[in-house]
């Protein structure tokens, strides 16, 4: 059917999504097939079906359609998203729509807080401020009666042509505009910062008040410049003033415009901005601690829930420890709020309370549970969360899970639109955490995941993660582990092929997975091209095992000088392939592209998979203008516990090895040392630490637990401040060259006493 006709029938879908991944009440979804450079959504129609999809928006309809499902065809699905909204936003009369470069997301929560006591007011969820994004955010707050409730929209751009569609979208329904604060983000996506500035304002067209975070000058000359052709426009700079933050200020102005009296706008400067950090930990009692700091009302609850379904362990107990809700009505909310933990399958739901708190310090309450902890953050929810987490060692590995999202697909752009990606997650995902990295790089939608040896498979099948997993190394006596928990074993020698094909019989399994390594310049492990009619009348004569993909690893695609060993290698594994191909009469993957690989030789060739290493991590293996695309995951940080000022010369540490090198040095203890992986090469002033943005650097010894900072150059530094040893302000890659190794050590160097915390924003 068309689009107007599923319309004319009155359907109001209470939810549309493009995520096949969200899909947590299929029986009332609309899944809508998005195409992009990336992906296809087309592709995963037929598991929403299986899953109790029953509507579908698409481009075609798919081969074997079946009868009971709702097929809605269209000429573009982004476009029809957005006439859906369209629709949706005709009898609202009362909109304010939120862009700018920064804090947009912060801006539209403290507004919808501000405004909740007193109005229906329902604003798009958390960052959904694409082009895609917004008209599925329309979608989701406009899904109940319209009628006098005020609609906050986010929308953000960061490409040209963007600002058009949303406003054509948007239409003149959102009379109020807030713009916060610009900056240079996101320029180098467009002509110029002025030609930025016309998008963001192409966004807001349809406003007839629009105020704006007075700190930029092409914003405010192309303003004035709008007024000046528009009398009917009403613009209203603001600046922070005395407000706590300029987010504070917009938002004073907002209400004022509204018709709220001082003392309703004087409430809101003592609101706090949202915590848009979600954060998952080891806690104590054995549970699994997922925090979620955001607004809290029952909107946010659903999407806490989904983050916590996405990453939770299925033999686990789930259990929900709610706080006070924000939503108007109390008792609705309540309810709501149990009937969405049902949905997503929670086991238990305990309610924040003194009971609860005296439960939990005594051990009788949450044990080896995962636990979700959502609600206003009062002093008793606090209290709850600190009884719950770890009280073990306060240094923190920091890992960030948008980080891996955005370099992932950062690797996917630059190989050809299909290819797979084979994500290593070995050595514990280099030292991060292969269990929550595993199942990111699973809801991104990676083919493979690679471990070195059976064990870590086993781990990450024991934790729920059921996408194909290669195990690299895997000589081993335990077969039947290897396929009882479908593990998909690299190949590299005749003898290992003949035990697998033994064994794989043994078992009674067909056709089982194997990849074939070649050796093609490495030389380390890998069959060799002499060795080809061997393997392939071993391969042809059984029906045991079959091979999935065959592989080779290059071992220079990281050094420039070098690249025409690397372009024999990538030859030879051409030649190899190809032989295979004909020898044993069937076709299989190829990869052997690795990270380096990736970003300089992804036209050289044909293949269908690629594998994804330490760039994934962050970490380019390669110095170049390459790695400024990528983003900073892992952050080793711990804090100050003891400030002393001592006078030049002071000897400092073991065997008074180090000394203070100015009068009043202020000399900082922090509780990390080479127990938890810092070299003890960094101490003696080798290596500084980043305090307040300052580099520090080390005096005296590192301490098996401790080590000691100069601090005198940090400033306001002070008991309790954050110590970062490598992270966002200073790249692994430093201390690596410091000490003559790579990133690879240093971050699998990282002892498994420190904590580590898995964050998403």
């Amino acid at each position: 059917m068309t689009l107007e006709e599923y319309l004319s029938r009155g359907r109001d879908p209470r939810y549309i999504t493009t995520d096949s991944r969200s899909v947590f009440d299929p029986a009332n979804t609309v899944f809508a097939a998005i195409r992009t450079d990336l992906a296809d959504g087309h592709r995963y129609a037929g598991d929403m079906y299986r899953r109790g999809v029953r509507t579908f928006i698409v481009e075609e309809l798919p081969q074997d359609a079946p009868s009971d499902a709702e097929y809605i065809v269209v000429g573009n699905v982004p476009e029809a998203l957005a006439g859906i909204a369209r629709a949706r936003l005709e009898d609202i009369h009362s909109g304010v729509i939120i862009t700018g470069s920064i804090g947009k997301t912060t801006m539209k929560e403290l507004l919808y807080t501000a405004l909740l006591p007193y109005e229906d007011v329902r604003r798009s969820p958390r960052s959904w401020n694409s082009s895609i994004g917004v008209p599925l955010a329309v979608c989701d707050m406009t899904r109940s009666d319209n009628q006098g409730a005020h609609i906050l929209t986010e929308a953000g751009i960061d490409a040209p042509g963007q600002g058009a569609q949303l406003s054509a979208m948007l239409g003149p329904s959102h009379g109020m505009a807030i713009i916060t604060p610009v900056t240079e983000e996101h320029d180098e996506a467009f002509a110029s910062h002025a030609m930025k500035v016309a998008e963001k304002l192409a966004v807001v067209k349809g406003a007839s008040i629009i105020i704006y975070a007075d700190s930029d000058a092409e914003l405010r000359r192309r303003l004035e410049e709008k007024k000046s052709t528009d009398r009917s426009l009403r613009l209203y700079p603001v600046q922070q003033g005395q407000f706590p933050s300029i987010y504070h200020a917009l938002a004073d102005k907002a209400m004022e415009l509204m018709g709220y009296d001082e003392e309703k706008r004087r409430a809101v400067r003592s609101l706090p901005l949202a915590d848009k950090r979600r954060e998952i930990a080891a806690g104590s009692y054995g549970n699994t601690i997922y925090r979620d700091g955001f607004t809290a009302d029952v909107r946010s609850l659903q999407e806490a829930l989904d983050f916590m379904r996405r990453h939770a362990t299925p033999s686990r107990p789930k259990v929900l420890v709610l706080g006070e809700l924000i939503d108007r009505e109390p008792e609705e909310s309540a309810a709501q709020a149990v009937a969405l933990a049902n949905k997503f399958g929670i086991d238990k739901m305990e309610r924040v309370c003194p009971e609860l708190l005296a439960r939990i310090h005594t051990g009788e309450e949450l044990r080896d549970s995962q636990v979700l902890l959502f609600g206003r953050q009062t002093p008793l929810m606090t209290n709850i969360a600190e009884a719950l987490e770890s009280a073990g060692h306060d240094t923190i590995l920091e890992v960030d899970l948008d980080a891996i999202a955005h370099n992932y697909n950062y690797f996917r752009s630059l190989v050809p639109k299909g290819t797979g990606i084979v994500a290593m997650v070995k050595a514990s995902a280099y030292g991060l955490g292969s269990i929550e990295i595993g199942k990111t790089l699973q809801s991104l939608g990676a083919a493979y995941l690679a471990v070195a040896v059976i064990e870590e498979g086993i781990a990450l099948r024991e934790a729920g993660i059921t996408m194909p997993i290669m195990v690299l190394n895997p000589v081993t006596n335990r077969y039947p582990a290897l396929f009882s928990h479908h593990l998909e074993p690299a190949v590299f020698a005749p003898d290992e092929l003949s035990a697998l094909i033994s064994e794989a019989k043994a078992f009674g399994v067909k056709d089982y997975p194997v990849h074939i390594k070649f050796d093609t310049g490495m030389h380390r492990v890998g069959f060799l091209a002499s060795q080809l009619p061997e393997i392939a009348k071993m391969l042809s004569a059984t029906d045991a095992v079959k091979v999935s993909s065959a592989f080779s690893h290059l071992a220079t695609a990281d050094c420039i000088d070098m690249d025409s060993y690397t372009r024999g290698q990538l030859s030879l594994f051409y030649e190899m392939t190809g032989s295979l191909r004909e020898l044993i009469g069937y076709d299989f993957k190829r990869h052997i592209l690795n990270t380096a690989g990736m970003m300089r030789f992804a036209d050289a060739g044909t293949y269908e998979m690629g594998r994804l290493g330490i760039g994934l991590y962050g970490v380019s293996p390669y110095p170049g203008p390459e790695a400024a695309n990528l983003r900073t995951v892992a952050s080793f940080r711990s804090h100050i516990i003891s400030l002393k000022e001592w006078p030049e010369d002071t000897p400092i540490g073991y065997g008074c090895k180090g000394h203070t090198a100015h009068d009043t040095t202020l000399v900082a203890t922090v509780p990390v040392g080479y127990a938890d992986g810092v070299n003890r090469r960094l101490g003696y002033g080798n290596a500084s630490f980043i305090v307040n943005g300052a580099e520090c650097p080390t005096l005296g010894s590192i301490c098996m637990d401790l080590c000691m900072i100069d601090v005198s150059a940090a400033p306001g530094v002070k008991v309790g401040d954050s110590v970062e040893i490598f992270g966002t302000a200073q790249p692994v890659e430093r201390l690596a060259e410091t000490l003559g190794t790579i990133p690879y050590e240093l971050l699998t160097w990282v002892s498994q006493r420190v904590r580590r915390v898995y964050v998403k924003r």
